[in-house]
């Protein structure tokens, strides 16, 4: 919640490290924490097989169907692995407005935020009313392949043909991630989607581990 929790927590995973025989202070990948619902995305041999949610962790819905129509997500990736890619889906403030209004003139109840949004709209059992809603998703994680650090992964994730967030930034220090935390508070608002954070991941995939 402040800078100094951040600190004390790089210095407990420094102590960790050093446990370990490691005395390399991490690097950081921050990114903006995006408020939509996590869909989980199973490709093999290149193939998007399966869509799910997150539900409880380890048990989700499936919503193949639906995040089919998703454009910003391949049906087909470039080379023919079986991975898990992990992302958020949303949808644009404005859209938003714009759904409300015609749910408003039907007497229907309204859409909190985005959020809800999203998610009421990926459980829709038809697939139209989803590719009508002009879902987005930000990719952000792989499981499967090998990876030295977290950049790379997101670079991969790009390569594959999945959209990632361009406002994440590679940090030296903490003191860079305070700065781009320092720019986001106060223009978080001005995008079309919701922001409700930062997500500070170490870059350096061993350390990570």
């Amino acid at each position: 919640f402040n800078f100094e929790e951040l600190v004390a927590w790089e210095e407990r995973n420094c102590t960790i490290l050093r446990k370990q025989g490691i005395t390399t202070t991490p690097t950081y990948i921050t990114e903006l924490k995006i408020d939509g619902l996590k869909i989980v995305l199973t490709y093999k041999d290149g193939k998007l097989i399966r869509g799910a949610t997150r539900g409880d962790g380890e048990v989700g819905e499936d919503i193949t169907e639906n995040v089919k129509t998703i454009r910003s997500i391949p049906l087909m990736l470039p080379e023919p692995v079986s991975i898990t890619v992990i992302g958020e889906a949303w949808i644009k403030k404005k859209d938003l407005e714009e759904i409300n209004a015609e749910r408003k003139k039907e007497n229907l109840p309204l859409y909190a935020n985005t959020r809800n949004l999203a998610a009421g709209t990926l459980r829709q059992l038809d697939p139209r009313v989803v590719a009508s809603r002009k879902l987005q998703l930000f990719a952000y994680d792989i499981e499967g392949g090998a990876y030295t650090t977290q950049q790379e992964e997101l670079e991969t994730v790009s390569r594959y043909g999945f959209l990632v967030n361009r406002d994440h930034v590679y940090c030296k220090t903490l003191q860079e991630v305070q700065s781009f935390y320092d720019i986001w508070s106060r223009k978080r608002h001005d995008e079309n989607y919701g922001i409700d954070g930062l997500v500070i991941k170490i870059n350096e995939r061993e350390l990570w581990d």
